[in-house]
């Protein structure tokens, strides 16, 4: 759905900002009873806290914060899409898409209005940052070109991160390396892919 988005962003030029939920799964009430045990320095002999809120640790706090989260989006006005449980659409072609606690809103430049009266609204009852327009999003990092509408997702800094965890960051000798294929003959492509 991600890259959908990002494609529609392209095509029709639209605006982004970015919101970070901070402690989002501290903000889900729990479904049930949680007891937990007191930290150390607080501990009272034959006492255990009742929790009220979701943990993070929690194999159920993401999909309690989910539920929380978009029955917030609901009670705003904006419309769930079927069968895509993090994407909402709100009036004046408004988008929000969230995982976890990334959030993105998406909107033409004639909606400015509605997106900030959307923000204003969702810091009143959480507490966001707001990250400006997208620059990454769960670790692709996205860059635009507006004039001519396009925009490239890159995952390099994941390309980065694995080399660097496999030790393949420096110079391997010319007899080290292995290549499936023989490389003389392929040209690179001089067109624009569609």
């Amino acid at each position: 759905i991600f890259r959908t988005m990002m494609a529609l962003v392209a095509a029709f030029d639209l605006e982004t900002d970015q919101l970070d939920a901070v402690n989002a799964f501290l903000n889900s009430p729990l479904n049930e009873e949680e007891y937990v045990y007191m930290p150390p320095g607080m501990s009272t002999p034959g006492k255990v806290w009742r929790l009220y809120k979701a943990l993070y640790g929690f194999r159920i706090s993401p999909r309690l914060w989910q539920k929380e989260f978009s029955r917030t989006l609901t009670e705003l006005g904006l419309k769930a899409v079927p069968d895509e449980p993090c994407l909402f659409l709100g009036p004046k072609q408004l988008i929000v898409f969230f995982y976890v606690d990334d959030i993105i809103l998406v909107y033409p430049k004639h909606a400015s209005e509605e997106a900030t009266h959307l923000k204003q609204q969702l810091m009143q009852r959480y507490e966001l940052r707001q990250m400006g327009a997208m620059a990454w999003f769960l670790g692709i990092r996205v860059i635009r070109d507006r004039p001519n509408r396009k925009l490239w997702l890159l995952q390099d800094s994941y390309i980065s991160k694995i080399a660097n965890r496999f030790h393949l960051t420096h110079e391997l000798p010319e007899s080290r390396l292995f290549t499936p294929i023989a490389l003389d003959g392929i040209q690179p492509y001089q067109g624009q892919a569609t």
